[in-house]
């Protein structure tokens, strides 16, 4: 009997560790350990084209992260606006209904004006002084900036500099925009710019952008040469004029929430599929750019350049800057003074 007795102690002992260590793992299970068989789906939506630089983005960091992580991350790409427009993306990302979205840092001027600044025209003096920003402390003060809105900043997209397109005369110089309605997104910051430039800005949906034009709603619109082409705007546009006025960045932006639900080495898998995504994505652009020029001309579209000294001269007598600091404040101050000492 004792014999007996004792075989039954251990066996409750020995069943008694194995669920101890059973329930040890369960509850170390949690997002810091990827369960092999857990699959983490990601919907990112973005307003353009599937062929526009920033989707080409887009489905390159979609392909890389799932083979880096044998599929257990999936970002699903939703382009020309499927999870729709900018702003509706947005707040899909705060209330859970979309997880990565792509916009421009303008639009984040809904949450925190001083986002404005970022798209002030000529602000950034070259492509190479736009790059350099974006990969300096401004990049960490914008983050910072960000997450108090529950947007995690994952990634920062130069897409090439806005030029004008219109149906009615070209631009040479900021004389010739008056009278002129052109569409600008729907942000304080692409009205101003254009205001300050001497347009007639008319806020409008992308989405609705080509029937506006195609009905002359509006005689024209502004977006980096890639947007406008794959747009097919040289179908109902007759003059381009490359102005160069705004090197507006491309965000990729997660909620808080889908951030949070991934486990850390899948952040990391991200951040490191993101920079080959860029450089790939930059690459595209830089080889088409003289190709989507003469793809304009080719479609009988007149193309002309601008004397940029007067546009930048026009700004700056605007007093546009001045406002924002006044408006905005110590933080506008500082990211303009960031900005002005990588030129």
């Amino acid at each position: 009997m004792k014999r007996i007795i004792a075989l039954l102690l251990m066996f409750t002992l020995v069943l008694t560790v194995f669920t101890s260590c059973g329930s040890d793992k369960a509850a170390t299970n949690d997002s810091s350990v990827p369960a092999d068989d857990t699959v983490y789906t990601l919907k990112l939506g973005s307003n353009t084209a599937a062929s526009n630089p920033e989707n080409i983005y887009a489905y390159k960091l979609s392909e890389l992260v799932n083979e880096a992580t044998d599929g257990h991350v999936v970002i699903q790409v939703y382009d020309s606006a499927q999870l729709g427009d900018h702003l509706e993306r947005l707040e899909g990302l705060r209330m859970g209904t979309v997880d990565m979205t792509l916009t421009s840092i303008g639009y984040l001027g809904g949450y925190d004006p001083v986002f404005n600044i970022f798209e002030m025209p000529y602000l950034f003096v070259s492509d190479e002084h736009q790059h350099a920003v974006y990969n300096s402390e401004v990049r960490d003060m914008l983050a910072a900036d960000a997450k108090e809105y529950g947007f995690i900043l994952v990634d920062c997209l130069e897409q090439g500099a806005r030029h004008i397109t219109n149906s009615v005369r070209p631009i040479y110089t900021p004389d010739d925009l008056a009278g002129l309605k052109l569409r600008v997104p729907d942000t304080t910051s692409s009205i101003d710019a254009l205001s300050a430039m001497g347009a007639t800005p008319t806020p409008l949906a992308f989405s609705e952008l080509y029937l506006a034009l195609q009905q002359q709603t509006v005689d024209g619109q502004e977006n980096p040469l890639a947007t406008a082409f794959s747009s097919k705007f040289q179908e109902v546009q007759k003059y381009l004029s490359l102005t160069g006025h705004q090197r507006i960045e491309q965000i990729l932006v997660c909620s808080q929430s889908a951030w949070d639900k991934l486990p850390e080495e899948y952040r990391a898998v991200i951040d490191a599929c993101k920079e080959e995504a860029n450089a790939y994505m930059r690459e595209v652009i830089k080889a088409e750019e003289s190709n989507i020029i003469q793809g304009f001309k080719d479609a009988g579209v007149e193309v002309n350049e601008v004397d940029v000294n007067l546009f930048v001269t026009k700004v700056n007598e605007s007093g546009l800057r001045e406002k924002y600091v006044q408006q905005y404040g110590e933080k506008a101050q500082a990211y303009f003074e960031a900005i002005d000492a990588l030129k």
